[in-house]
């Protein structure tokens, strides 16, 4: 047998360069669209399959034809964000009506399926950790339906929606943007927390991926300046340009941000005249990584946003 220690050693080197080396951002326009069995119509953002030194994590973006549905499938935990579109999604046997803004937490191993009511596509951002899932091999996936056509009298039967919540343990699933409330966090201009960085906020249970908040950067501002483990930004409106370990990585509406595993330092700056706005993915693992790391603390140069490009 060969020496597996030093192959571990080499290995933790090539983690670290890889990591270094890795894109930071992923450009909407340059997406390669694909059919699968689940969606019309996918695509991976940020994933391993794209080049991304991800945590076990990935973003994807999909679309639903007018009068069609997604696969219905069974896997781990979901965070899913409606971009345009209206329609609803069956978890499990329960209805969740969806317009531009709602967002999802699909519990882990539980049924869902997304219809498309209206008369243009719907779009939306999907979060997942399927890539750690599989590497464990905890986290079996299943295709019970193919992506297809609505059947009307089908759609006639679906039942009418309940309640934004999942019968089984009274934990949230959707929530719409009228419902988003402004925090008093002023690290952005403004700050809006959805499932929370603990992903158990306004009565979501997540765990192993959360939506977690959607930032407000204001015309010619930046946000405060820390570290802390793996997170996306997926850029809704505007544009700007993130620092990141040091370097600049410029973005636009519809481009994904990886700030990646580690702790890489790293700010958010709007030197445009609109405002722009960031919606923010986290993953659980990176919880279980800091309980673990000794003498781990989220480091902060600058707490708050600031007015001015230059301060």
């Amino acid at each position: 047998m060969q020496d597996f220690y030093q192959k571990w050693l080499d290995q933790s080197e090539q983690n670290d360069k890889t990591v270094n080396e890795a894109a930071r951002v992923a450009r909407g326009n340059d997406l390669t669209w694909v059919r699968t069995r689940q969606d019309a119509k996918a695509a991976l953002m940020i994933a391993p399959e794209t080049g991304f030194p991800t945590g076990g994590s990935l973003l994807m973006r999909a679309e639903i034809p007018a009068g069609w549905h997604t696969g219905k499938h069974v896997h781990g935990e979901e965070a899913i964000y409606v971009e345009r579109g209206e329609g609803f999604m069956m978890l499990d046997d329960n209805r969740y009506d969806f317009h531009p803004g709602t967002i999802f937490h699909v519990p882990h191993r539980s049924t869902h399926q997304l219809f498309n009511t209206g008369k243009e596509p719907v779009a939306y951002i999907s979060g997942l950790a399927w890539p750690l899932e599989s590497f464990i091999r905890m986290g079996p996936m299943r295709q019970i339906e193919d992506a297809g056509q609505n059947d009307a009298a089908a759609l006639a039967k679906a039942p009418r929606e309940e309640s934004q919540c999942w019968p089984l343990d009274g934990r949230r699933i959707a929530m719409h943007q009228e419902q988003f409330e402004k925090s008093d966090e002023s690290k952005h201009g403004a700050t809006y927390f959805l499932m929370g960085r603990s992903g158990k906020q306004n009565g979501f249970k997540a765990t192993a991926v959360a939506i977690s908040s959607i930032f407000v950067d204001l015309a010619h501002t930046k946000s405060h300046s820390h570290a802390h483990p793996e997170a996306y930004l997926y850029a809704l409106e505007g544009g700007g340009y993130s620092e990141i370990g040091g370097k600049r990585y410029d973005w636009v509406q519809g481009d994904a941000v990886h700030v990646p595993p580690g702790m890489m330092h790293h700010q958010h700056f709007n030197p445009n005249d609109v405002d722009m706005k960031e919606l923010r993915f986290e993953f659980g693992v990176r919880y279980w990584m800091v309980e673990q790391w000794r003498g781990y603390v989220t480091v902060d140069k600058h707490m708050k946003a600031t007015t001015h490009m230059d301060d």
